[in-house]
């Protein structure tokens, strides 16, 4: 079988398709043909060294796609997706490979409504989207939330599941185009961050009491307008920081407005709750409330675009690495 192999991590990253035996599946397992995996953040900092349990040769990715070839628990032909959690593409071999044999508490079966293409890239970001805004955000139904980064993959999953979950929700992009993606999914309430200022139109949208709550998978600059566009005693999650590393915010608007700025990070997540949320993931997502957006698709051929396309931002929904040369 054919994998994406990361054989030297840091920068530039060595990566090559190389032919490896298939996986033999072990009790309490599943042997999954793979449709696709998720060309993603994490999978980015994974082979540029930037994280320093991960030792090469590794395939990445830790999340994806695909149908059960043999199972004691699913039968052959159901349609799966994958939750890698802090393992699967950072200590031990991902999913950027065609057959993988992987653990049964790992996979939530797809319905219907869903493409493996959208499945693919259901997992990790729906997860996170729903820990941050119910574990950690402990979101409360019609609360309004602030979410940057709105039609970026997890920017999108965050907007689903509090939506999903009874909160109005004000979405943040940094572009017409991505602001017209937006209106195009459905979202009623967005600020363009190329034409108005952002606190001003927070607040003329609250009737100058900011929001609830905002959850920030940008991080940088960003996170300091959150903070600021919060009401008194609200919350911002920060969760991710394609946006930069550091952040400023007025302390004593902190302090006297007693707001709060709170972490997550999907890899502390107990097996117990990574258990909940892949339940609540897919109760939802079969109930529709639930849809991925594919931003576009790569082989083993083109690989290398898709993680250029990720560098630069520009991406509107998730992007996916197809192994399955027959799809």
């Amino acid at each position: 079988m054919k994998a994406l192999v990361a054989a030297r991590l840091g920068m530039p990253p060595e990566m090559m398709v190389q032919d490896r035996p298939m996986p033999r599946i072990q009790p309490n397992q599943s042997l999954v043909r793979m449709h696709a995996a998720t060309i993603n953040p994490l999978s980015s900092y994974v082979r540029q060294g930037e994280i320093a349990t991960a030792t090469s040769p590794l395939v990445l990715s830790n999340d994806g796609a695909g149908t059960i070839e043999q199972s004691s628990r699913f039968t052959p032909g159901t349609r799966v997706a994958i939750y890698g959690g802090g393992e699967l593409g950072i200590t031990e071999d991902g999913l950027q490979q065609q057959w993988v044999v992987v653990d049964d508490k790992r996979l939530i079966v797809l319905p219907a409504t869903l493409s493996l293409d959208e499945g693919a890239a259901l997992p990790i970001n729906y997860v996170t989207a729903h820990q941050a805004i119910t574990r950690v955000g402990k979101l409360k139904r019609g609360q309004t939330v602030l979410i940057p980064g709105a039609t970026g993959a997890l920017g999108y999953a965050l907007v689903q599941t509090a939506t999903a979950l009874g909160a109005t929700v004000i979405a943040v992009v940094s572009n017409a185009n991505k602001a017209a993606h937006a209106r195009s999914l459905g979202l009623s309430s967005v600020i363009d961050l190329s034409q108005c200022e952002l606190i001003e139109t927070v607040m003329s949208r609250t009737d100058g009491q900011g929001v609830d709550l905002a959850f920030d998978p940008v991080g940088g600059a960003m996170l300091g307008l959150l903070v600021r566009a919060l009401r008194q005693r609200g919350a911002v999650v920060s969760i991710g920081f394609a946006g930069g590393g550091r952040a400023e915010f007025d302390v004593i608007d902190l302090v006297v407005h007693e707001k709060r700025i709170l972490g997550y990070d999907a890899h502390l997540e107990s097996e117990a709750d990574a258990d909940h949320a892949l339940t609540e993931v897919q109760r939802l997502a079969e109930a529709g409330y639930l849809r991925p957006v594919i931003d576009s698709t790569y082989t083993f051929d083109n690989f290398e675009d898709g993680y250029r396309r990720l560098a630069s931002r520009q991406a509107m929904g998730a992007l996916l690495l197809r192994v399955d040369t027959k799809s």
